[in-house]
């Protein structure tokens, strides 16, 4: 698999350790590989502590300019007063909601990791089997083309790539749907119209998007969906040992890369 045309900005630290270390040194034109591992705590399963090798066609190198903040180029990002005030207001807005999301994300995946630690269960093969197609379909389209393109990748990728995480969304999703049942949950329509209004907030014209989404069956369920699990959530998480941590903006978000 590989990707094309990629913008990597670099010291943001958003990428595995040791992949801006190797890039380093190289111009523009030079082609070379890399050798890196993958944390233990990396996001996708079938990925952690597993070592890899990236073959690099360095097109260019940028460097950035920080431009001048005029009253022109604020208003470009909506900021109605062109003052530096109000970009440091909207630059605000939009961290803390950033924030928000990242904790909630973070909570999620501690909540849920704990959750399958505790509880070994058997697999049906035939729910692997099946996500790992949902997998693969996934990954072959995010590569681009049409979709005969994206039919050949999904037989050429191996199986033994995506069984580790397709096996761990069929334990989470059993586990989850057990709490869903147990807790008698259903999705919470206040929460679900919460969900939409900050999802919203980040587009130009919050109150078209939400019109667009209630409109909308197939993402009205979608949402509600994520309004359960997250209530799901909570449930386990009002059962469980919590521990609070102090960590910068950074941190938090670079862990969500």
């Amino acid at each position: 698999m590989k990707a094309s045309d990629f913008v990597l900005a670099m010291g943001q630290g958003r990428m595995i350790p040791g992949f801006e270390d190797g890039i380093k040194g190289h111009k523009a034109g030079e082609e070379f590989t890399i050798d890196v591992t993958f944390p233990e705590e990396y996001h996708a399963e079938n990925l952690k502590g597993k070592a890899a090798k990236f073959a690099i066609n360095l097109k260019k190198v940028e460097e950035r300019e920080l431009p001048e903040l005029t009253e022109e180029f604020i208003k470009r990002f909506g900021v109605e007063d062109g003052s530096v005030e109000g970009l440091r207001a909207e630059v605000r807005k939009n961290m803390e909601r950033e924030l928000k999301s990242a904790i909630r994300n973070r909570v999620k995946s501690q909540a849920i990791e704990g959750l399958v630690k505790a509880n070994d269960i058997d697999v049906p093969a035939a729910l692997i089997d099946s996500e790992i197609d949902v997998l693969r379909r996934q990954a072959a389209q995010r590569f681009g083309g049409n979709e005969k393109q994206a039919l050949e990748r999904c037989r050429t990728m191996p199986r033994e790539l995506f069984e580790e995480q397709a096996k761990r969304r069929v334990v989470v999703g059993l586990l989850l749907g057990e709490v869903i049942r147990t807790n008698e949950l259903k999705a919470d329509e206040e929460r679900v119209k919460g969900l939409i209004e900050e999802m919203a907030s980040a587009y130009e014209d919050p109150k078209e998007v939400i019109e667009f989404y209630s409109k909308n069956k197939e993402l009205m369920d979608n949402m509600r969906n994520v309004a359960l699990e997250e209530q799901a959530v909570e449930a386990v998480l009002a059962k469980a040992k919590v521990t609070e941590k102090e960590t910068t903006f950074n941190e938090l978000m670079n862990q969500q890369a």
